[in-house]
């Protein structure tokens, strides 16, 4: 589905899809069905290794909009939504392909959610994470609550969800919630700059790795290991492999006889 509100652009093997809706990108009835609807498109097209979502106008996503909510909001509807909606966080955080989070402004209730199920979160010194769900008398949403105490404890994330204050850029940083801080000028080159690289590995290389660093808060330690020498009996097999140790061979050949 085309939309204004939920752009796609697809180059590389990368898809850049940018929120672009009213009320700062708030998941409303102009932007929640395009949205749902283009990350079902990239996450099945064969051509896409690599996801990046971003909002336009200086903010991700406020999430849900508010003037929909309260009274005028239709719980089965909700609902059907939020499971649609669930599955789609599902398959980015734990699906094959690479997942890359281009937060600036405010990621507000589901888009703090959308941002945190990243696999790599790039934010702006502007960024502002914003876990509001208990002022509204709403519980968190969007695997918001699962992701961040998986990225900086429980004691933390419960302070965090339960106070439901702001929590801006460098202390995001500092706390582990984003991988970088980037000025906003030069952001979208930079996460643009990783989803190239990224996109121009093996698949499977990359599915696996994803696989098995998800799998780290959840799988025996027997199991992984047992898993990591099936699977890198397989990989050192492959022509991608072999291709990459010649290249790295001859490029440090090449630097040893130069000196």
């Amino acid at each position: 589905m085309e939309s204004e509100a939920f752009r796609i652009e697809i180059e590389d093997g990368v898809a850049r899809c940018t929120m672009s809706g009213p009320n700062m990108n708030a998941m409303g009835a102009e932007m929640i069905e395009p949205l749902m609807q283009g990350l079902r498109r990239v996450l099945d097209e064969p051509e896409v290794r690599v996801v990046v979502v971003r909002g336009d106008g200086g903010n991700f996503s406020t999430g849900a909009d508010l003037t929909i909510m309260g009274e005028r909001m239709d719980p089965e509807l909700l609902n059907r939504n939020m499971r649609r909606m669930g599955e789609l966080i599902y398959e980015l955080h734990e699906g094959p392909k690479p997942y890359i989070a281009e937060v600036d402004g405010w990621a507000v209730g589901g888009g703090f959610g959308l941002a945190m199920a990243s696999d790599v979160t790039y934010a702006t010194e502007r960024a502002r994470f914003y876990l509001s769900f208990v002022r509204l008398s709403l519980v968190p949403d969007f695997g918001s609550a699962y992701f961040l105490a998986r990225r900086v404890g429980m004691a933390r994330a419960k302070e965090i969800a339960l106070s439901a204050r702001v929590v801006d850029a460098e202390e995001a940083l500092r706390i582990g919630m984003v991988n970088r801080v980037v000025p906003h000028e030069e952001i979208g080159d930079e996460v643009m700059k990783l989803a190239r690289r990224l996109a121009g590995r093996s698949p499977d290389v990359l599915a696996h790795t994803k696989r098995f660093v998800n799998a780290a808060f959840q799988t025996d330690l027997r199991d992984q290991l047992d898993l990591e020498a099936y699977v890198q009996s397989l990989r050192v097999v492959s022509p991608e492999h072999r291709e990459d140790v010649r290249r790295f061979l001859e490029k440090t050949t090449g630097q040893k006889d130069e000196g």
